[in-house]
């Protein structure tokens, strides 16, 4: 088969300048088609990605419901129906006779149940102690321990030491509490806690 005439210099200076041109205008099309073509969850790459966030969402929306639930439970219980006066661990409370007060006091209440909080950062530490005098006091335990230990802080102990009165004054554990005291005066490294009944 006979071969065409050879382009001469000008003639192929003006093909490569069509052809070149003709080349860019396909690869910018071929460049945009993909992402007009293709939707963003179709994509292989993001396969994974979505599925993540899909359970990241549905774990938010449960953390979430569970938060709005236990803020709605602490609001009900936290409305006072009367004021309270603050409670002093050593000292008798309002409400609480005397004999049952000395007994408390003396120790001749031997507690039923102990919580030793040593080793929990102060959060976790009050959530535990909360959630371990609720069940004492629905299952009616009448007398339990709480120990903190003395810690290492100054003159006032450790944090757990320093931080029981004002967690035990909160309006849901308060409302639960009859008397307190230390069972070792000395140390007050432990607070013996007499529950109200559960009525």
């Amino acid at each position: 088969m006979a071969r065409g005439r050879q382009l001469n210099k000008e003639e192929q200076s003006l093909w490569d300048n069509f052809a070149n041109r003709i080349k860019g205008i396909r690869q910018d099309k071929q460049r945009e088609l993909p992402v007009l073509k293709v939707a963003y969850d179709e994509r292989p790459d993001n396969h994974k990605k979505l599925l993540a966030n899909s359970s990241r969402s549905q774990r938010l929306v449960q953390t979430e419901s569970f938060i709005q639930y236990y803020k709605l439970f602490k609001k009900k219980q936290e409305q006072p129906t009367e004021q309270k006066s603050f409670i002093n661990i050593g000292e008798k409370q309002a409400g609480l006779d005397t004999n049952t007060w000395k007994k408390l006091h003396k120790g001749q209440m031997q507690p039923e149940k102990i919580l030793d909080l040593h080793g929990y950062t102060a959060q976790r530490a009050f959530f535990v102690l909360e959630e371990f005098l609720i069940r004492s006091q629905r299952s009616n335990i009448r007398c339990v321990e709480i120990i903190t230990g003395i810690g290492t802080g100054y003159k006032e102990g450790g944090i757990l030491k320093r931080e029981l009165p004002y967690w035990l004054n909160r309006p849901v554990i308060q409302s639960l509490i009859l008397g307190t005291t230390y069972p070792a005066q000395w140390n007050g490294g432990a607070v013996r806690i007499l529950l109200k009944r559960n009525r």
